[in-house]
């Protein structure tokens, strides 16, 4: 199915009233729309060597990769030189993983390995260990294991080229459960007993209002205050003090209303159109042309002079015509809902593509009251 026609479908679907917005946002819960602060994922990142290849790794020009294998071998005692290393069974690669917030040292968790050099397919290879560091360039995990790429690639020289065939992307795959990590994780909640903050995954003023009086009505007055349309700080009520991970749990499934913000995001790549909240449509007249160009060849054989060998030329008719549609100018009343907005549009009878067009156009004439996003 092409993908105007799906975006076509998705924008029915919404006329019909199936992905209408309601007049008032429905509860969510808190755990769903706010995170605390200083809880994060952290990544790492290494350099090493995959090896194990059946003759797709790097080559003599990737340099590092021979420098690196010398170095390796080094350690276990045997000095070699550029002349004695081979690098067609061995590749360089980036490493790279994320550890949780609450990671101790002894878990394990995967990590992705991607060629840095001219290699064409980790297939097979098992990456060598790798020290994982962070941005403060502390080693928090040590990487190794096979390699899983979730394809192959096969060839009659072992190169990738007209005689091959490569399914997915062969030359990037992940270690499950690879890397080891050797730190434990401090977040900020195990520093500070006394309080901590929540951020809001989409800010909004109104949320973190709503949000603060919410936990104030669950926990008590003077719980929670909204520091600005991110950040709401929350001091541990006496029942709790000193035990976070309690209060965390059970605010974690406290109701509020998150606000919707008037929004249509636009990806002008594959035609499609996401609206959402509360966007209202002021009056306006619309008119948007249609041009259509058509190029036709059409190859004539010409007639060969008489008693000639020689092959009849042929002779190449190229036509183009361009024929521009007969649009009118259309009216359309205000809307005050999202559905009512995109029934609105659809009369017009444009395609997704065009609709994108008018959809910027309405913005910026202020007739389209929403923040429009392209992507």
């Amino acid at each position: 199915m092409k993908r105007n026609h799906v975006a076509a479908i998705l924008v029915a679907a919404v006329t019909s009233g199936l992905f209408a917005a309601p007049a008032t946002a429905q509860p969510v819960r808190l755990k769903d729309v706010a995170r605390v602060q200083g809880v994060t994922t952290n990544q790492l990142v290494g350099y090493g060597i995959v090896t194990g290849l059946n003759q797709t790794g790097d080559t003599a020009s990737a340099a590092f990769t021979s420098k690196t294998i010398q170095n390796i071998l080094q350690t276990f005692g045997l000095t070699t030189t550029s002349t004695d290393v081979r690098t067609r069974d061995v590749a360089a690669v980036i490493v790279t993983a994320s550890l949780s917030p609450f990671a101790h040292s002894g878990d394990t968790t995967d990590v992705t390995v991607s060629a840095v050099g001219d290699s064409t397919s980790l297939q097979g290879g098992t990456l060598v260990m790798t020290e994982l560091r962070a941005a403060n360039n502390l080693v928090y995990a040590t990487a190794q294991g096979p390699v899983s790429v979730g394809g192959f690639s096969a060839s009659t020289n072992g190169f990738a080229g007209p005689n091959s065939i490569t399914q997915n992307h062969v030359t990037a795959g992940r270690v499950p459960q690879g890397a080891v990590i050797a730190r434990d994780m401090i977040t900020n909640i195990q520093h500070d007993q006394a309080g901590f903050s929540y951020v809001l995954t989409s800010p909004d003023f109104r949320t973190a209002a709503r949000l603060a009086s919410a936990l104030n009505v669950r926990f008590g007055g003077g719980t929670a205050r909204a520091l600005d349309a991110e950040t709401i700080r929350v001091n541990l009520p006496t029942r709790y003090a000193g035990d976070p991970v309690d209060f965390l749990a059970d605010a974690g499934d406290v109701s509020l209303q998150a606000d919707q913000v008037a929004k249509v995001v636009v990806n002008e790549r594959t035609g499609t159109v996401v609206m959402g909240g509360d966007i209202t449509l002021a009056a306006c007249a619309i008119a948007h042309g249609n041009l259509s160009i058509t190029i036709a060849t059409n190859n004539v054989v010409v007639p060969a002079a008489p008693f000639s060998n020689s092959q009849p030329p042929v002779q190449s008719n190229t036509r183009i015509t361009a024929a521009e549609g007969n649009k009118k100018l259309v009216y359309i009343s205000g809307a005050a809902t999202l559905a009512q907005v995109v029934r609105a549009l659809n009369t017009i009878g444009v395609s997704p593509r065009d609709l994108i067009a008018i959809i910027q156009a309405l913005r910026e004439s202020g007739s389209l009251q929403a923040d429009v996003e392209i992507i």
